[in-house]
């Protein structure tokens, strides 16, 4: 297991060596192991830019074009991040625990993980640091890849750092500006009124769109 493992990490996070532990003697339906997991990561990390940031291992194959992957980078690390073909990225699990009973929870049902999705992403725990994090990747922005590492740190804000917010709302990248605007619809607030209306007047109508939500939802909420 370490071995296989190796071939990722200079040294392998304890918690990720004990998820697949677990699964020794108890397999559990989509879920790779050691090696399935590893040789699937190393191919990820050639063409997608998220797995390759956050430092993303691979953890199942339900026969789709998504998965769900363990993110060893901080401040995300030990979360369980899903890697959406047609949906949106975001981190669904604050741990390898919580994905694991999800995928029992699955398995009992007859359905798939994702149907344990929480509504609302979990919050990363040090948001000074993920604030940097996607300071510097909008200083350092130069193509699509960066959006889409972007899009999917967004959920894990907690939406208190309103002067990141109103950047990532008027960014000329609307996805990013849409997914600020997804996530005060989910979790509307007086205080991110002005930041929604920036998400209202944004040209690209995607974003313009889902601002409007967002100042409905706000209102819905008082």
């Amino acid at each position: 297991m370490q071995t296989e493992l190796a071939q990722l990490f200079d040294q392998v996070p304890d918690d990720l060596l004990a998820h697949f532990d677990s699964l020794h003697g108890a397999p559990v339906p989509a879920l790779l192991d050691t090696r399935a997991a590893a040789d699937l990561t190393l191919d990820f990390r050639e063409f997608n830019p998220v797995v390759r940031v956050l430092g993303g291992v691979i953890l199942d194959d339900e026969d789709t074009s998504d998965h769900h992957v363990y993110v060893a980078q901080p401040p995300l690390a030990g979360m369980v991040l899903f890697l959406a073909h047609d949906d949106d990225t975001r981190v669904v699990f604050p741990s390898l625990q919580a994905y694991l009973a999800a995928a029992r929870d699955a398995r009992e049902s007859d359905g798939w993980i994702s149907d344990f999705h929480p509504a609302e992403s979990p919050r990363a725990a040090d948001q000074p640091a993920l604030g940097a994090l996607i300071t510097g990747l909008l200083e350092n922005y130069d193509d699509e890849d960066t959006g889409s590492i972007l899009t999917a740190l967004i959920p894990s804000l907690d939406l208190s750092d309103l002067n990141l917010l109103s950047r990532l709302a008027s960014h000329e990248d609307f996805y990013l500006g849409e997914a600020v605007a997804n996530e005060i619809t989910r979790r509307p607030a007086s205080r991110l009124t002005a930041v929604a209306r920036l998400c209202a007047s944004h040209p690209h109508g995607q974003v313009a769109d889902a601002g409007a939500r967002a100042l409905r939802a706000i209102a819905a909420a008082g």
